[in-house]
Order: C-alpha cells, then sequence, then structure tokens
C-alpha cells in the first residue's frame, strides 16, 4: 500500500532525475529556442535562406559566382547566422560530451557549454585572422577570403543543421541518442570534406604553391581535426 512517504519520495527522485535530465533542463531549452528565433528572423532574405546556404557549400561554381557577386563588409544578417551558430555547435559538442562521458576538468554542465562555445569562438576568429595573415604574406588575400567566406558557410549550414539535431536529441526519445549523434558527425564530416575540396580547388584554379596547401593543410586543417579526435576518443582531463 502507497504510504504517504512513499509518494514524497517518488516525486523528489523524478524531481532530481529532471534536475540532472540535461538535454531537457530549462536553461538548455532556452539555447534551443533561441537558434530558432534566429533563424526565422534570417529565413525572411532569400540570399541567406537554407536552400542557398546548401548550394554554396555544395557546388563550387555557385559558391564562386556568390562570393565573386557579394558586397564587401558585414551584413546584419551574417552575424545573426554566425550568432545561431555559436548557439548550437557549443549546445551539441554538450550533447556528445555527455554521450560520450567527457567532463572536461569535471566542469557543470552550463560551464562545460561555456568553455564549448569560447573553444569554438576563439578556434573562428584565429582561422580569420591566420587566413588573412597568410593571405596577406602571400599576396593572395583574395583566395583566402574565397576560402574563408566557404568556411563561414559550412559553419552556417552545420549552426543550422545542429538547431534541428538538438531538438531531437533533447525531444525526441523515440530514437537513442547515439544514432542521431552518430548521424550528425557523419554530416559534419561531409560538410568537412567539402571544404577541405573546395580548399584544394581554389588554390590549385589560381596555381597557389603546392608545398605551402599542403602545409596549410597539415598545420591548420588536420592538426586541429586530429585533437578533437583526440578529445572524442575518451582522454579524461
Amino acid at each position: 500500500m502507497w504510504t504517504i512517504s512513499n509518494i514524497m519520495m517518488i516525486i523528489q527522485n523524478a524531481s532530481d532525475y529532471l534536475k540532472d535530465d540535461i538535454p531537457r533542463s530549462e536553461w538548455v531549452f532556452a539555447l534551443l529556442i533561441l537558434p530558432v528565433l534566429i533563424y526565422l528572423i534570417v529565413s525572411l532574405k532569400e540570399s541567406y535562406s537554407l536552400n542557398t546556404i546548401i548550394r554554396i557549400v555544395f557546388s563550387n561554381k555557385y559558391a564562386n559566382n556568390v562570393y565573386r557577386n557579394s558586397t564587401p563588409g558585414v551584413e546584419v544578417f551574417q552575424l545573426l547566422l554566425g550568432a545561431l551558430s555559436l548557439l548550437s555547435i557549443p549546445t551539441f559538442i554538450l550533447f556528445a560530451e555527455f554521450h560520450f562521458n567527457l567532463h572536461f576538468y569535471h566542469l557543470n554542465p552550463f560551464l562545460l557549454w561555456l568553455f564549448n562555445l569560447v573553444v569554438i569562438s576563439l578556434a573562428i576568429l584565429s582561422r580569420y585572422i591566420v587566413n588573412l595573415a597568410i593571405g596577406s604574406l602571400s599576396r593572395s588575400s583574395d583566395a583566402f577570403r574565397e576560402y574563408f567566406f566557404n568556411i563561414s558557410h559550412g559553419y552556417k549550414l552545420m549552426g543550422i543543421m545542429l538547431m534541428i539535431v538538438n531538438f531531437f536529441i533533447s525531444y525526441l526519445i523515440s530514437i537513442p541518442d547515439r544514432y542521431i549523434i552518430f548521424f550528425s558527425l557523419i554530416m559534419i564530416s561531409v560538410i568537412y570534406l567539402l571544404r577541405i575540396i573546395r580548399l584544394i580547388y581554389i588554390f590549385l584554379k589560381r596555381r597557389f604553391s603546392l608545398f605551402y596547401l599542403i602545409l596549410y593543410l597539415c598545420t591548420l586543417e588536420f592538426f586541429p581535426a586530429l585533437i578533437l579526435l583526440r578529445y572524442l576518443s575518451g582522454q579524461d582531463y
């Protein structure tokens, strides 16, 4: 027979479970809904629609045409899409960290998300600065600007994709999280591979030095990817 103490214990256990259920916590829900609101605003402009971004990522010719016809400077919609990605990508990484039982310096979930945000932001910023510096030193500024144009759209597509994926991880209980995470990692790998192919295409088209191309790939593309793989392999920090 159920007693009041038993009922209270069940309620307490349920509240503790919900408290520890990170993907469905209130602060994570805010991180899920903000990118959606941003995307609803950005999608009003055709040049920043999902279809346009997909075509830029998957089509060399279309991406080149868009880059040539783009106006210099930074638009508000670009910043909004960047903010969307900077919300969605760290959130997905947080889910993956919990799935693979990775707790960097044993940070609590919110601090871990902030850590992911800082790392992603610094990685993008450093990539931009390095591209500008190498482009200036090698007198190939336009080539590196075009490449970073493609990098930024890859991040934007990744952010939109992970915006949807994060909702699935949090609320689509009919599919185990691991399948969604692994599928997402495959899609991210495809976007990354297309980025490498785009880099080779841009620099071979402009007759860039093959030696510097290989050096760039090894130091700024493959090396960071290996560090990420080492982290995801379950190293304890």
